[in-house]
C-alpha cells in the first residue's frame, strides 16, 4: 500500500494511505459539522424554553399553553426534548 506522511508538527509525522487521502478529512469535516449543528440546535432550544418561561399568562393563553406546562417545559435542561 502507498503512503503518504502528512505533519504540522515538527517531529510527528502521521502515515496515512494516499489514495484516501481526503476521506478522513472529509469524515473529519462531516463530524464537526454534526457537531456545529448539534449545538446550535441546543443553543436555539435553550432561548425558546428561556422565551417560554418569559411570557405572561395572556400570551400563553394566545399559544394554548397553560402557565405549568410552560413552567415544566422551561424548566427542562437544553440537551432534552
Amino acid at each position: 500500500m502507498k503512503t503518504s506522511s502528512y505533519s504540522r508538527v515538527p517531529g510527528i509525522t502521521v502515515s496515512k494511505p494516499a489514495s484516501d487521502g481526503l476521506s478522513w478529512m472529509a469524515t473529519l469535516r462531516r463530524w464537526s459539522g454534526i457537531a456545529a449543528d448539534q449545538f446550535a440546535g441546543w443553543q436555539e432550544r435553550a432561548k425558546q424554553r428561556r422565551q417560554l418561561g418569559e411570557l405572561d399568562d395572556r400570551l400563553l393563553a394566545d399559544i394554548g399553553v397553560s402557565r405549568i406546562d410552560a413552567c415544566q417545559e422551561s424548566a427542562k435542561p437544553f440537551w432534552q426534548t
